[in-house]
């Protein structure tokens, strides 16, 4: 495990709340037992609980600290940038993921299972090895499951000396109400538009446009903004869009179904980029929904044509039809279904294709 920060606060962009929070918290030096960080995926919380475990062992701190009043016991400090060093061998250690004080605990298929909190409380039973302060972080803790959930529930209650949890989740209202009353609540909040569009332009040469659209469709997430600027996500959408506006939401024909048939091939070549390709297809009928009556708030500003043509010759209740079909695809493919098949049903009925009365022939 390996964790590619850079050190110090100051590549956590967009926070100044949760971090002045956190800063008032090492000012201080009384450290909460549990702490949880909430939102949206790629906002920057794991990497602020591990620049937090960074900053309570950085030897730097400790210095300064001590510099400053050896006695108190608590470190009166400015951590707004300096701090972590990230140089330490603390620090270092935590960087490369070998500090043995800092764990960090994700889902595996989207579960944390009781098995690897049974195996945490084996670990917390002994001794911090080298840190004054042993970490925990827990990612995504909403994907415990209810016996995992309750075993660390005895965690919190009862937590080892010099060992403090950080938890991360999505929302509050997505863990057990016993686990988040026994937190300290920080939440991060979803990056401004303006900051994505100028963290894309600085990942890949492209237009304001272009940037404008991948900021929309991040919706406040970095990690995301990052993936669909550097992953050629706009040449598959365009080639996506291209099939999908070529006409409007009917199609009548056996040629147009076999195109689509091969279409729904090429998308269940992998099941990463399926999922991404529905994403493209459900904003492209989110559009077409918003935009009678919003023109202003639809995501795919760059095909406004496409989309007044194709609001024009399909009604509402087809194109909810549509948006709701994307849906249950993507519930199925969550739920392990066939991708094929699914895509297959999927596009036959976004597409209205009724064989026997188009062709004339039953199938």
């Amino acid at each position: 495990m390996i964790i590619r920060f850079v050190p110090g606060f100051q590549s956590i962009i967009d926070q100044e709340k949760p971090l002045r929070q956190l800063f008032r918290i090492l000012q201080t030096g009384n450290i909460p037992h549990a702490q949880l960080f909430t939102g949206l995926e790629g906002v920057g919380k794991t990497e602020a609980a591990f620049k937090f475990a960074m900053a309570c062992n950085c030897r730097k701190a400790k210095i300064a600290a001590d510099t400053i009043s050896p006695k108190a016991g608590k470190a009166k400090l400015n951590f707004s940038s300096k701090l972590p060093c990230g140089e330490c061998p603390s620090c270092r250690k935590i960087t490369s993921g070998n500090h043995p004080d800092v764990i960090w605990i994700q889902p595996r298929n989207n579960q944390i299972r009781i098995a690897r909190i049974r195996e945490l409380h084996g670990m917390l039973a002994l001794k911090p090895y080298e840190a004054g302060s042993r970490f925990v972080i827990i990612s995504d803790v909403h994907h415990m499951n209810v016996e995992a959930a309750n075993s660390l529930l005895k965690v919190l209650e009862e937590p080892p000396q010099h060992t403090f949890l950080i938890l991360t989740a999505h929302h509050l209202h997505d863990l057990l109400p016993t686990i988040t009353s026994r937190c300290q609540h920080v939440r991060f909040l979803p990056i401004s538009r303006v900051t994505l569009i100028n963290y894309i332009k600085s990942q890949a040469d492209m237009s304001n446009l272009d940037a404008g659209l991948l900021a929309n469709l991040a919706k406040g997430s970095l990690s995301k903004a990052r993936q669909l600027a550097t992953s050629g996500w706009l040449q598959r959408r365009a080639w996506i869009l291209n099939i999908i506006a070529a006409d409007p939401v009917r199609v009548k024909s056996v040629n147009s179904l076999t195109a689509l048939l091969a279409f729904s091939e090429k998308l269940a070549q992998s099941k990463e980029k399926l999922v991404e390709a529905l994403e493209i297809l459900q904003t492209w009928f989110r559009d077409l929904i918003v935009f009678p009556s919003a023109p202003e708030k639809v995501m795919n500003q760059d095909r406004i044509r496409d989309l007044q043509r194709i609001a024009q010759q399909t009604d509402m209740h087809d194109k909810l039809s549509c948006y709701e079909n994307i849906q249950t695809a993507l519930d199925r493919i969550d739920g392990n279904a066939n991708p094929r098949l699914v895509l297959d049903v999927m596009l036959i009925n976004l597409l209205g294709f009724k064989h026997e009365k188009d062709c004339g022939y039953p199938v």
